[in-house]
């Protein structure tokens, strides 16, 4: 790295330290502690989600090798959704996928949110092998526009997996925009979205390319997922599963999860943990 390197670095990392600082007194204690009283948290958290975008870049840049993807920002709470990928798991995470993607996969990034997965896979594999799968509108759109902003492709299906096919609510507990996280079947103080669900091994059936890699990351509704996908597993050489241990409502699903990992041929690793669970690296052995 040259000296002007070193400086652009520098400047760059204490601007977003100081936007992160920002972003952050927007939602101030003193303000969201009277909201509670008022019972306006939500309402204050939706406003204060949007507005936070006077203060944020309107994109955000990645660099994995060579390969240089943007993603377009509007809320705080897509903002502080990228800023993971700066940080252990998520980091870690991305690292592994990216590591085992090979020329021949399809990938299925399952719970794609904004399209991190997707876009980075998009740059390696054609189209039509990356299916993102997403059930929040918003998310959606923004996912679609990512993949157009890095002149990408992928096949987009506005849906949930489960282990069902049918219609259900998705519970939103996250300030409303876009970057919002829903939980599957959840109950939530603010708001639910009624989405499709389906089962993967159907999608297979209907003509979607079956995958190779797969990473799965869905608020709590991974057992649902590859309860759903367990014909399909036996053909996948490398799966991600970030297990949502603060959204069970049983306690032993993620032993359920491994163990159809396991059942299917694959050699289970726990990737990293993190305050709300742990991330499992499940791979085939040659």
């Amino acid at each position: 790295m040259t000296l002007r390197d070193d400086v652009r670095a520098r400047v760059r990392d204490g601007v977003s330290v100081a936007r992160d600082a920002v972003v952050g007194r927007v939602a101030g204690t003193p303000v969201a502690n009277a909201a509670r009283r008022s019972g306006l948290t939500s309402a204050l958290g939706d406003v204060t989600n949007r507005a936070a975008a006077v203060v944020l870049p309107n994109e955000v840049v990645f660099h994995a090798g060579d390969d240089e993807t943007r993603f377009r920002v509007t809320t705080r709470f897509e903002y502080q959704g990228f800023a993971k990928y700066r940080t252990d798991p998520d980091k870690t995470v991305l690292r592994h996928f990216l590591r085992s993607l090979r020329d021949d996969d399809v990938v299925w990034d399952v719970g794609a949110h904004v399209g991190v997965f997707s876009v980075l896979a998009a740059g390696r594999l054609p189209g039509e092998r990356v299916v993102a799968i997403e059930p929040h509108p918003e998310n959606v759109e923004r996912l679609s526009e990512n993949l157009e902003r890095n002149d990408r492709s992928a096949i987009v299906r506005r849906l949930a997996l489960d282990d069902s096919c049918g219609r259900a609510e998705l519970g939103v507990s996250s300030p409303d925009g876009t970057g919002a996280f829903g939980v599957l079947h959840g109950a939530s103080e603010r708001r639910s979205v009624a989405v499709e669900t389906d089962r993967g091994d159907s999608l297979v059936a209907d003509g979607v390319p079956a995958p190779t890699v797969l990473k799965i990351d869905v608020q709590g509704a991974e057992l649902g997922v590859l309860q759903g996908l367990q014909h399909t597993l036996l053909d996948c050489r490398a799966v991600y599963v970030n297990v949502y241990e603060k959204h069970f409502s049983r306690g032993d699903e993620g032993e359920e999860i491994r163990d159809i990992l396991e059942s299917s041929g694959l050699r289970v690793e726990r990737l990293v943990d993190w305050d709300g669970g742990h991330f499992l690296g499940a791979v085939r052995e040659p």
